[in-house]
């Protein structure tokens, strides 16, 4: 199983760099989640003392075992009382724990991906338990904790040595924990601490805490006031900005690199007509050909795409006009949408509806279908904004989820056919 986390690779590679920051010195880290900055400063400030604290059943459960501590759990269903034989020891609470959140992915089962997954968990429960337990202990032997503590983090702070440095990567969203681990949460029980919702004020008033002392702080915003240290720019996420009043720090920006290939696709222009008797044609390409016409079609500001699985490009009557990348979700089931855009047009004021309901037909999903040899019912997609809507989406995808900063949008694959989309996006949104 693996390790859920927040703190991207280029975020990791930089604390790395600031070992000797930390090194002989007291961390307290608020928000520990999957002890990624427990095991970089265990590795880089080998003389650093290291406490570790977050809220959550899984990051409870995991501390107490890399602790040494004991934690109790039980089991709250009568569902899933079969896990009872799995929660012997914190070692063997802890794997069940993290083998559980993934198996829960597929609880639903409504589809046939989930359903068989579901399954398969459930009945392989024993190997998956047995095999992370193994991770654990190999996992046990890079981390270095003095303590595990499960509180607020507004609480850590009053009863931390005011010698020692505060690390901490609050939730990005209200409710960010509550959502990720609300399923689980509701099958055990535990010692569960009492702690605030942290949204936008509450991190504000957590962060004037933390200044009062030497901290290291994360966030995908930009924060007024303190010192920033480093930013990293990261492909399909948010920038994450760092900021901290330690003067042994380096400063950095980091940023992932993309590789780019011009092919001289013959693209539509302001001289071409698009009609109702029009052709669509869907091209498969790859990621280079797409990260080139990128740059050429989207603002700078947009930021770097991750490179997807199927990359492709859209034509009508031969001439190229938008592109697209897709990846698989995590879970299965779904895809989601990496990046879609069309060229400039001053003909066409509604080019990207015209895309955007290519996406929706059942020569893509047959497409994906067969790339990922999955049954695929629902398509994803993230729009980083601060408005409540996006027009490109607005009235073709639904609006899934709406956080600070972020949209999710969602559409049903296969919902039209390719020849049906021209006549449909002129009458409905390219009326002369």
């Amino acid at each position: 199983m693996g390790f859920v986390g927040s703190i991207n690779a280029e975020c990791r590679r930089w604390l790395g760099n600031q070992g000797h920051a930390f090194d002989g010195r007291e961390v307290y880290v608020g928000c520990s989640g999957a002890f990624t900055v427990e095991q970089i400063l265990s590795r880089y400030a080998p003389k650093a003392r290291i406490w570790g604290n977050d809220v959550s059943l899984y990051s409870s459960a995991l501390g107490a075992y890399l602790a040494g501590q004991d934690f109790n759990l039980t089991v709250r269903e009568e569902a899933f009382s079969w896990l009872n034989s799995y929660l012997g020891d914190v070692e063997a609470k802890a794997a069940a724990v993290m083998v559980l959140l993934e198996t829960l992915k597929f609880e639903k089962a409504d589809n046939v991906f989930k359903a068989r997954h579901w399954a398969h968990y459930r009945n392989n429960f024993e190997g998956f338990h047995q095999a992370t337990v193994n991770r654990l202990r190999e996992r046990k032997k890079e981390v270095r904790l003095e303590a595990y503590t499960s509180k607020d983090i507004f609480d850590l702070l009053d009863e931390m040595p005011q010698e020692a440095v505060a690390v901490a990567f609050l939730p990005t969203y209200a409710g960010g924990y509550e959502r990720m681990f609300k399923r689980l949460e509701e099958i055990f029980d535990w010692d569960r601490p009492a702690y605030g919702l942290i949204d936008s004020e509450r991190k504000a008033v957590i962060l004037e805490k933390m200044k009062t002392r030497e901290y290291l702080y994360l966030d995908d915003r930009v924060v007024e006031g303190p010192p920033m240290v480093a930013v990293v720019r990261k492909a399909r996420m948010k920038p994450v900005y760092v900021y901290s009043n330690m003067e042994a720090l380096r400063r950095g920006v980091l940023k992932q690199q993309r590789h780019s290939e011009f092919v001289p696709f013959t693209r539509l222009s302001d001289d071409d007509v698009i009609t109702p008797t029009s052709q669509l044609t869907l091209i498969p390409t790859s990621n280079r050909v797409v990260n080139y016409y990128r740059d050429v079609y989207l603002s700078k500001g947009v930021g770097i795409p991750a490179d997807g699985e199927v990359p492709m490009v859209a034509a009508v009557d031969g001439k190229v006009f938008g592109f697209l990348i897709y990846s698989r979700m995590q879970g299965g089931g779904d895809v989601y949408l990496l990046a879609d855009f069309v060229v400039n047009s001053g003909r066409y004021r509604r080019l990207a509806k015209l895309l955007v309901l290519v996406t929706q037909t059942r020569e893509v999903r047959k497409l994906l279908e067969e790339k990922f040899l999955l049954e695929i019912s629902r398509c994803r997609t993230m729009v980083f904004t601060d408005k409540p809507v996006s027009m490109k989406y607005r009235g073709l995808y639904k609006l899934a989820r709406r956080d600070p900063g972020k949209l999710v949008y969602e559409t049903g694959m296969g919902i039209l056919n390719l020849k049906e989309v021209i006549p449909l996006w002129l009458k409905k949104y390219e009326k002369p």
